[in-house]
């Protein structure tokens, strides 16, 4: 069921024309779901409106889409797991094109209103940013119909003097269409529209252009996520000062591969992106294993003082780097805490947990993955890195880590003291059905910000867990694990999930903040 405001607008949105006229006397309470009700029934030019006239200072498309208006919900509007509708997919076809061209549009729209009317006239206009982030991820292959996409629209907020002469171009024919009618102005009204970007050299082309143009633009161009290759990078070295201009938050190079060699290259090349939040390096060559620890050491101390650079750098993610002891020489001259620190299959000693329980970064740790350290060996050391995170932790990971039931035990009265903790990954550990049911019930009143736990396979399905993976059948635990697969469990309206799926992809830093 939905809620009146939803049928309404429903309704509302058939006469386009009538709907787009009224958009002054609308309460701002509803435009949020106009706009999603607009996006779903393809009423692009609601959509340009709404966006001209939209009465926020940031407009976040993902959120608007998520929001949900089922009855239930319809207070809080966050988005229900089992509501359908309230999870819109958006398909890079020409249906979705044309919607974003028509949000892009109303921006320029804004734009273009904005510096020919007298800003007191204006009262409900104070858009500053557009947020279009999500569209593209790391695991999702770049549309380039969507590349064409940005590039264009981006060049069509370009302000013309009449004398500029006109090209046979149809991109840029497109261009001049939809910025006809902007005066050259000496206002500084300009609006950010914040993307992610998944660059590679075919695509790179398309973005240059925007990229040296954009002092005649105003409609800034800015980057939250930036996913790429080494091999990209290492190619284009020169692209970094272009890049810049993009005010790039995060670089996620996560899926290439590098030796520690290079990546002091890399980063000396990087240091240019001083707006830079976020870094995630490339997994590290096997080789680095058997590289000798003092020049391992030496290594990384050049990596750290590269990194030292990065006046705004709060999230490091490192996979597959052998840092035994070396994290303290890692971290230690860092200027600012890190309130995000991923270090996976990194093999993580007692000294490593230890410096970070003592160090100036612990209080502030929002998020921090353990993933694939052997934390059974230095259990001591790890509780008490948990005390030391336990006033800020929102986000743990310490999947395949090799902890039992007698671990869990002790580690789960710390975790309680996390309180502010949402999602906890445990996937891979030697945990039994009745380790996690112990451990699940208290978590419904002492962890009210719980959302998603990553539940281990439990121990007891397994026939002989040290020499067969097999289920046995026999057991009754194959309808417990269906059972608990899809469960959740309920506080006051508020769910925890339980999910058997790697938590590496789910909450990501910028949202826990």
């Amino acid at each position: 069921m939905y809620t009146l405001i939803f049928l309404s607008a429903q309704q509302l949105v058939k006469d386009e024309e009538a709907t787009c006229k009224i958009l002054e006397s609308v309460p701002c309470i509803v435009y949020d779901v106009l706009f999603k009700v607009a996006y779903r029934e393809n009423k692009t030019k609601v959509l340009c409106d709404l966006v001209k006239m939209w009465p926020y200072s940031r407009f976040k498309f993902q959120e608007l889409l998520q929001t949900c208006w089922c009855s239930s919900r319809s207070l809080s509007r966050s988005p229900s797991r089992n509501c359908q509708e309230c999870q819109e997919i958006i398909d890079y076809d020409e249906s979705s094109i044309n919607k974003i061209d028509a949000i892009i549009l109303g921006v320029l729209n804004y734009i273009k209103k904005a510096n020919t009317d007298d800003s007191q006239q204006l009262p409900r206009r104070i858009l500053k940013q557009v947020d279009m982030t999500g569209l593209v991820s790391r695991d999702t292959c770049w549309n380039e119909e969507l590349m064409r996409l940005w590039t264009t629209s981006i060049s069509a907020s370009q302000i013309y003097n009449s004398s500029q002469q006109q090209t046979d171009d149809p991109q840029s024919q497109r261009g001049d269409q939809m910025a006809e009618g902007f005066p050259v102005s000496t206002q500084e009204t300009h609006v950010d529209l914040l993307i992610d970007l998944q660059m590679t050299a075919s695509l790179w082309k398309f973005l240059r252009k925007i990229l040296e143009d954009e002092t005649n633009n105003h409609l800034h161009l800015k980057c939250r996520n930036f996913y790429s290759s080494y091999t990209f990078l290492r190619d284009y070295v020169k692209c970094f000062t272009l890049l810049n201009s993009l005010a790039i938050c995060r670089m996620d190079l996560r899926y290439s591969k590098i030796t520690l060699m290079k990546s002091k290259w890399l980063m000396s090349q990087m240091v240019i992106l001083q707006n830079l939040q976020s870094l995630f390096l490339p997994s590290f060559s096997i080789d680095e294993k058997k590289t000798a620890p003092l020049a391992q050491k030496t290594d990384i101390q050049i990596l750290a003082e590269k990194l030292g650079k990065l006046k705004h750098l709060r999230e490091i993610s490192i996979h597959c780097l052998c840092l035994s002891d070396l994290v303290e020489y890692l971290l230690r001259d860092l200027p600012y805490p890190l309130q995000s620190l991923q270090l996976s299959y990194c093999s993580l000693t007692e000294k490593d947990l230890t410096y970070m329980a003592q160090s100036h970064h612990s209080a502030h740790l929002i998020k921090l993955d353990l993933s694939c350290n052997r934390l059974t060996e230095q259990r001591d050391s790890f509780l008490k890195l948990l005390k030391s995170v336990s006033n800020s932790l929102k986000w743990l990971n310490i999947t395949n880590c090799g902890l039992n039931d007698a671990d869990f035990d002790e580690i789960s009265s710390y975790l309680y003291s996390c309180t502010s903790l949402s999602h906890l990954g445990l996937h891979g550990n030697s945990l039994s059905k009745r380790s996690l049911i112990a451990f699940l019930e208290p978590s419904l009143c002492k962890l009210l910000n719980m959302k998603i736990i990553s539940v281990p396979i439990f121990s007891d399905c397994y026939r002989n867990l040290r020499t067969s993976k097999q289920y046995d059948e026999s057991s009754d635990f194959l309808s417990i694990l269906n059972e608990t697969k899809s469960t959740q469990l309920t506080r006051e309206g508020l769910t925890i999930t339980l999910t058997y799926n790697s938590l590496s992809d789910v909450g990501d830093y910028f949202d826990l903040r």
